[in-house]
């Protein structure tokens, strides 16, 4: 880690986290009741920032979760709220093949040598602002800063710029703009850190201009996403450049099975990064590209919830075969989670498996698994602690993937871990529970909120 990043989670963790003290010794009053008076133009909400910000909770739906944050009085118009998350974490890795350490989310300037590393890195931190004039358009800005960036790409990163236009007061449809990530799938991890391989393969964020129409129900949210044309920051490519030349659809169903809180998803992307016979990145020397034919993608998920319980999965797989590996690429995920207190404190226990498979069994490329386990446990209602334990099969970078994989290779790693966010400045209007009792899909969270503040939400992830 760089010396002086130290003094970044110093001043960032004194932001987000405020003086842990006022809550121990006056849960029920935020230490800044004494300093702001409660119509101050700044605001916080912990919900929200935990939504909005976790990489592994709230990844595609967020124009939703804002308009229901709105519309059911979590936020007020008028207000800026702002939004921080730092996550800091230890790894200690260890593999059987020197040089190659296939953890997801490594980039291949790291660990290029040797069989065991040990880092301590500031996985991000995210600030973010929302600003809603009116109760029909909000706005939300969102940056980035990683000691894990991509070559070629900057460490810090204004990752989200949007406006939204809707009132699910008045009308279940709504209007998105601006950069984001896409629609398109779940992909929400239950693990504290490493995230899924569906999110490993799928996820798509774009660079250029997004356009998501969206409706809105307690029951159903659809969604179309017209997006520019060319390459974008993840996932999404087309052949030809162009004004919305590419497109994704989304549809979900919320629904009650007996006791069980259920939602099933599907997707479709039209056009992905598996369309060209040389697998590529920006910011890596490219192989020379013969071909390219557009590839779409489909992805279906369901998750269901039970009190303490939690169970997820996703399978998402091209339309036809990647011309780089002559076969269809596949990313399924199964997650569960057990939410319990652990010493008074709301704790998470999470297991998720994974497995990419985009070549045949010949192939050194064939498929690559993992396993991870993990713990994480609210210190307070803002800080949280987790350790995790993850076992990685076959190295196969999805860049330059036919001259580096190694389907021989087998990695343990245990990670560390940190996470704070802005704590809420003032009294909430609706109390909130911690997001570890919490995954991505919260519409049925959303209806008991409705049922205590008795205003119209919307159901979504």
């Amino acid at each position: 880690m760089k010396p002086y990043n130290l003094i970044v989670i110093a001043v960032v963790f004194s932001t987000v986290a405020a003086p842990l003290s006022a809550q121990t010794t006056a849960p029920s009053e935020p230490w800044s009741d004494t300093i702001f008076p409660e119509d101050f133009f700044l605001d916080t909400n912990l919900e929200y920032s935990k939504h909005v910000l976790s990489l592994q909770r709230g990844v595609t739906d967020r124009a939703a979760y804002q308009l229901n944050a709105y519309g059911n009085g979590q936020l007020e118009t008028g207000k800026i709220y702002f939004s921080g998350h730092l996550s800091f974490s230890h790894y200690n890795e260890r593999t059987d093949t020197a040089g190659k350490f296939p953890i997801l989310g490594r980039f291949p300037d790291q660990h290029t040598s040797g069989k065991t590393a040990n880092e301590s890195i500031i996985d991000n931190i995210n600030l973010s602002l929302t600003y809603a004039p009116n109760d029909w358009v909000s706005i939300h800005l969102g940056g980035i800063y990683t000691e894990l960036e991509f070559p070629g790409q900057d460490d810090k990163q204004l990752r989200e710029a949007a406006i939204t236009i809707g009132n699910l007061k008045k009308t279940p449809f709504y209007l998105s703009l601006g950069r984001k990530t896409v629609n398109f799938g779940n992909m929400q991890s239950y693990n504290p850190t490493t995230h899924s391989v569906t999110n490993h393969y799928y996820r798509t964020d774009t660079d250029d201009l997004a356009a998501e129409f969206g409706y809105l129900t307690e029951d159903w949210h659809l969604t179309f996403t017209a997006i520019d044309g060319n390459r974008q920051l993840r996932v999404a490519d087309t052949t030809s450049n162009g004004s919305f030349g590419n497109y994704a659809l989304s549809a979900q169903r919320n629904f009650k099975v007996s006791d069980w809180d259920v939602s099933v998803g599907a997707g479709y992307l039209n056009s992905t990064i598996y369309d060209s016979d040389a697998a590529n990145h920006p910011g890596i020397s490219p192989d020379t590209l013969t071909m390219r034919d557009r590839n779409g993608a489909y992805d279906m998920w369901v998750e269901a919830k039970n009190g303490k319980w939690s169970f997820m999965a996703e399978y998402t797989k091209t339309e036809r075969a990647w011309p780089a590996t002559g076969r269809a690429v596949e990313a399924l995920t199964l997650q569960a989670a057990y939410d319990t207190e652990l010493w008074g404190k709301d704790t998470r226990f999470s297991l998720a498996y994974g497995r990419g498979e985009q070549g045949y069994e010949k192939d050194s490329f064939h498929e690559l698994e993992q396993l991870a386990t993990g713990a994480e446990m609210w210190v307070t209602p803002n800080f949280s602690i987790s350790a995790e334990y993850v076992y990685n099969r076959a190295f196969v970078p999805l860049i330059m993937i036919s001259r580096a994989s190694d389907p021989g290779v087998d990695t343990h790693t245990f990670i560390i871990s940190g996470r704070c966010f802005s704590k809420d400045l003032y009294h909430s209007a609706i109390p909130h529970k911690n997001a570890v009792v919490e995954s991505t899909t919260t519409a049925f969270f959303l209806r008991s909120i409705k049922k205590r503040s008795q205003e119209p939400v919307r159901g979504q992830r």
